[in-house]
């Protein structure tokens, strides 16, 4: 009697796609890389955290012939010796924290790095992406710049405190006193002058406040311990705005040295206002244009400054991704949902992308604009999803169209995100006009138009 086939095959092996690779556990003092067991007696090593260590640990690495490397991204650890790694010709792969945070048994560096070196040598990790040097290095200034604009938000709080404490209204009166009229008057309280009077009449001609208002404003007590915590506070928000102005300069250096992917330097362009208090010290519009060639600037929602902050994180251009649906995924405004025997069970966490959130501020900044057709596909998901649902919508939206300009070369035509004419549209148009007008008093007649005689 013979026995019973089992109508599954027997389990394969899942086959080694990579015999020269390696894994690498990163820290902020050691690096443990693991490589296969077969280059060598002793596959998995401790590096130390200092550039003689990591000179050593490439070494090793071309010494044993790995070719292809995965490590992950934790912090800032990885990127000196991704660079290096990557300067020695070795292919790097950044990899995601949570592709590879379940290893097999007790959870050690030696474990991890050898976990990240066993799902890279069979192919079951992706790569992130990573921007050029180039792009790294624009990135960093305007990360940068962006915290101290941040930081200098936090000294203006201060100020305003210590202002409420010696019970001065100034904030109240004024629309911002980190302008030209707030910071005249508070300059000239450091500087020993009291009187409301003489504070009041440094006043800028557009400030909307009277000179009676700022009077009233500006009386109240003068205790020392108050006027010392409103000299630090201050003396903080200028050294921010210094810090603001010195990586604008090293920005336009930078931009002025990197290649030109436009014909023209963007003159011609029709000119955007920036949005934001704290615009660029150079012309935004016209370097993103020359960097990319496209007028990212031009869209509804993007302004200069979100233009030139959103080529730092995705780069120049976007052959990273070879799809729109492959960008958008990236930037997480896709839906990925989990399933399981055919079923949703919610989406899959994603992580924070800068770029991203300022597409989902440029979709805020559409609300309430009633002519702009992305308005009003924003009005109609908010009524059926809820305002997050509709932002992320819209800005699932914008990324397409960055896309799009970047792929056809082509200027920004807002009258394609129209919908088509139809006649059932036209139909239901001329109904709801005609209850209207019936409300009204009224009727529609349809109006032919008469020849033109010749």
């Amino acid at each position: 009697m013979g026995t019973k086939q089992s109508p599954h095959p027997p389990p394969t092996t899942i086959r080694k796609v990579r015999s020269h690779a390696a894994g690498v556990d990163v820290g902020a003092e050691e690096h443990w890389f693991c490589v296969d067991p077969s280059l060598t007696d002793q596959p998995i090593r401790r590096f130390g955290g200092f550039t003689e260590d990591l000179i050593t640990a490439v070494a090793w690495c071309q010494q044993l012939g790995v070719t292809s490397v995965a490590m992950e991204a934790t912090g800032i650890y990885w990127r000196e010796l991704f660079s290096r790694l990557d300067e020695a010709g070795i292919e790097v792969m950044l990899v995601d924290p949570r592709r590879t945070r379940n290893p097999r048994g007790r959870k050690t560096d030696m474990q991890d790095c050898r976990w990240i070196w066993e799902l890279h040598a069979h192919g079951l990790l992706d790569g992130a992406y990573v921007p050029p040097p180039e792009v790294q290095e624009l990135r960093t200034y305007l990360r940068f710049r962006k915290t101290r604009i941040e930081r200098s938000s936090i000294a203006l709080k201060e100020v305003q405190r210590a202002l409420s404490m010696m019970n001065l209204k100034l904030q109240h009166v004024i629309a911002d006193i980190g302008g030209a009229t707030g910071q005249a008057i508070i300059t000239a309280i450091l500087g020993g002058e009291r009187d409301p009077h003489v504070l009041a009449k440094l006043r800028n001609y557009r400030c909307t406040a009277s000179e009676e208002i700022l009077v009233k404003s500006l009386t109240g007590t003068w205790r020392a311990e108050h006027r010392f915590l409103l000299a630090q506070a201050h003396a903080d928000y200028l050294q921010q705005l210094q810090a603001i102005a010195a990586c604008d300069r090293e920005l336009d250096r930078l931009i002025a040295k990197l290649p030109q992917r436009s014909q023209d330097d963007g003159c011609d362009l029709p000119p955007k206002r920036p949005t934001g208090k704290h615009d660029f010290g150079f012309d935004a519009q016209q370097a993103s244009y020359r960097l990319t060639g496209v007028d990212l600037a031009s869209i509804d929602g993007i302004g200069p400054n979100t233009a030139l902050s959103f080529l730092g994180e995705v780069g120049f251009d976007l052959s990273a991704w070879p799809t729109a649906k492959a960008f958008c995924a990236w930037l997480g405004l896709c839906p990925n949902p989990k399933r399981s025997g055919g079923k949703n069970h919610g989406n899959l966490p994603t992580t924070a992308n800068r770029a991203a959130q300022m597409l989902k501020d440029a979709a805020m900044g559409l609300r309430g604009k009633k002519e702009n057709p992305l308005a009003k596909s924003y009005a109609k998901l908010a009524v059926r999803r809820g305002s997050a649902q509709a932002l992320k919508a819209i800005a699932h939206k914008l990324a397409r169209i960055i896309y799009a300009l970047f792929k056809n070369r082509t200027a920004y035509d807002r009258t394609k995100l129209e919908p088509p004419a139809s006649e059932r549209r036209t139909v239901r148009m001329l109904g709801r006009l005609a209850v209207e007008a019936g409300k009204l008093g009224y009727a529609l007649h349809k109006v032919v138009a008469q020849p033109v005689a010749g």
